[in-house]
């Protein structure tokens, strides 16, 4: 069977979730996929779960990755893929099981080479259900690429709740950026430069896994070198299609994201200060960005925004 759909499952060290994921890509109702699990750091009992699969599924495949990043394995099987589409699956996911039906149909409906489809968040150990829909906002607007960089939400930049076609991936040699964060923003913004046609399918299709019990954030410094190196990367690719003011709106996204990771993890007061400062640099970009960030200039300015941040979250918990 040739597949319509090759769905790469980015698999670490996850034992206690990839059975679910894999069960529900064996499920789905659409039969012709491929499903290409890459093997990138397994130190546990995964590997054995994913070639009990392989065994008993042949739409299923185990490649090893040498490299262990998330970007890397998706790479690796970006290079395998045979199907007319690719989906990205994260191995402590899953989805539902009309997910990858629903998505064909409407690409094919709508002659749409970019398809995306709306999200739950889950969390297993009290059944919490959050359901994320996409803005509709981005069919509606005559140079999508702009929207997406400045207005861009997390249901925009991820990878898995999306259908890619697999011709301009290859076409125009796409490919993820090794690098611990924002390498799904790279990607996403590039595809859709080349994209002709987006549909979306707003029922919650894909089920993004939380965790109650989840310990809290641990700062990486490395955020700092991926933050330079997506707004490098993505000010070279735009800067020849005429995005240069949109680029600078999302650098200012970039430091507003990190600002919020350092509350989230040391509260570093050289930190915050630091990134305070270069928000207000920044903050003629804020005009381009959604009403959410806009309010954020005063209190930063004001240098009251962390006590802000953190009543919210606390209203909000």
């Amino acid at each position: 069977m040739i597949p319509i759909v090759s769905i790469i499952v980015a698999a670490h060290s996850m034992e206690g979730s990839i059975k679910q994921c894999l069960h529900s890509l064996q499920n789905q109702s659409l039969q012709a996929i491929e499903v290409l699990i890459v093997n990138h750091a397994f130190t546990d009992e995964t590997v054995r779960l994913c070639e009990e699969f392989v065994k008993e599924d042949d739409r299923f495949r185990l490649i090893a990755s040498d490299q262990p990043g998330l970007s890397e394995a998706r790479n690796d099987g970006i290079k395998e893929a045979k199907g007319k589409y690719i989906a990205f699956v994260d191995g402590n996911d899953f989805v539902e099981y009309k997910m990858y039906e629903k998505l064909v149909e409407r690409a094919e409906q709508k002659y749409a080479d970019f398809v995306l489809c709306g999200y739950t968040k889950y969390w297993p150990e009290t059944n919490r259900k959050k359901h994320y829909k996409i803005n509709e906002a981005l069919l509606s607007k005559t140079n999508p690429v702009d929207y997406f960089l400045a207005k861009h939400n997390e249901a925009y930049t991820v990878a898995w709740n999306k259908l890619f076609l697999r011709k301009i991936i290859h076409d125009e040699k796409l490919y993820f950026e090794n690098r611990t964060f924002f390498e799904d923003v790279g990607f996403v913004a590039r595809y859709l430069s080349f994209a002709k046609k987006i549909a979306i399918v707003n029922e919650p299709q894909y089920n993004f896994v939380q965790s109650e019990g989840r310990p809290a954030k641990i700062y990486n410094p490395s955020i700092a070198q991926s933050h330079e190196q997506t707004y490098a990367q993505l000010k070279q690719f735009f800067d020849k299609r005429q995005y240069r003011n949109v680029i600078e709106a999302l650098n200012l996204r970039l430091y507003i994201h990190r600002y919020h990771y350092v509350l989230l993890t040391t509260s570093n007061t050289r930190q915050l200060k630091s990134l305070e400062r270069q928000i207000i640099r920044e903050s003629k970009n804020f005009s381009q960005l959604p009403w959410k960030h806009r309010m954020m200039k005063p209190l930063v300015k004001l240098r009251v925004y962390p006590t802000f941040f953190r009543l919210v979250r606390k209203v909000k918990a």
